[in-house]
């Protein structure tokens, strides 16, 4: 899979990162992303390419993680705040080679995709919306993830 050509916008994220570039898997990497119930992380992004990891985050491999995916042109985010994983898939050719604006929002029970002013919104089930705890939560990885 060809990497994606990505800007990051969330200046909260840029204080410390790391940019890998190896043959079989670039990414960069940034600090954690303290969700907590309520969040917005922003990106945009431009690619030719239908397919393809720009996001992904977990709690340190238990059962919350956040993960965006251009898939088929479409962007979709998969998601798990404990009640079992939730899809929201917003657009449609979006390998088009022209910039998109991308917003994941977090409001205690509802998450929110919006790829150019296109919303779509899910309410997770159960009772817990916490993501992890911060002290033991992954870093945000934009790109691609490492091998390990």
């Amino acid at each position: 899979m060809r990497s994606l050509l990505l800007c990051l916008l969330s200046v909260t994220l840029h204080r410390n990162f790391a940019f890998v570039l190896d043959k079989q898997n670039s990414y960069s990497q940034f600090r954690k992303w303290n969700v907590a119930l309520n969040g917005t992380l922003e990106l945009e992004f431009k690619t030719d390419q239908p397919n393809g990891l720009l996001l992904y985050t977990d709690d340190g491999g238990t059962y919350d993680f956040f993960e965006l995916k251009l898939v088929n042109g479409a962007l979709r985010l998969r998601y798990n705040l404990g009640g079992g994983a939730q899809i929201i898939t917003v657009g449609s050719n979006l390998n088009d080679g022209h910039w998109h604006k991308v917003q994941v929002a977090r409001r205690d029970e509802h998450t929110s995709l919006a790829v150019d002013g296109t919303t779509q919104s899910k309410t997770s089930r159960g009772k817990e919306f916490l993501f992890g705890k911060f002290t033991t939560n992954s870093d945000v990885f934009v790109g691609g993830i490492p091998s390990s």
